[in-house]
């Protein structure tokens, strides 16, 4: 997988169940979430030390469009 994908896949899934924490996301999945960005940061560098995730933080605010 690749960055393009799972940013595509982050802008579509329902990710309510992160409403103010931070993610990171590898292959379509969240691998890691905390509302402590250098926590998530940490997780991933220990679980997947030579990967590039995406890490965006989930909004706990609700957007009408």
């Amino acid at each position: 997988m690749n960055m393009e994908s799972d940013y595509e896949w982050y802008v579509n899934a329902d990710l309510s169940a992160f409403s103010g924490k931070w993610i990171a996301i590898l292959d379509k999945k969240v691998v890691a979430s905390d509302i402590d960005a250098k926590r998530v940061v940490k997780e991933i560098k220990d679980k997947h030390p030579n990967s590039k995730p995406l890490i965006a933080k989930i909004s706990n605010e609700t957007l009408i469009l």
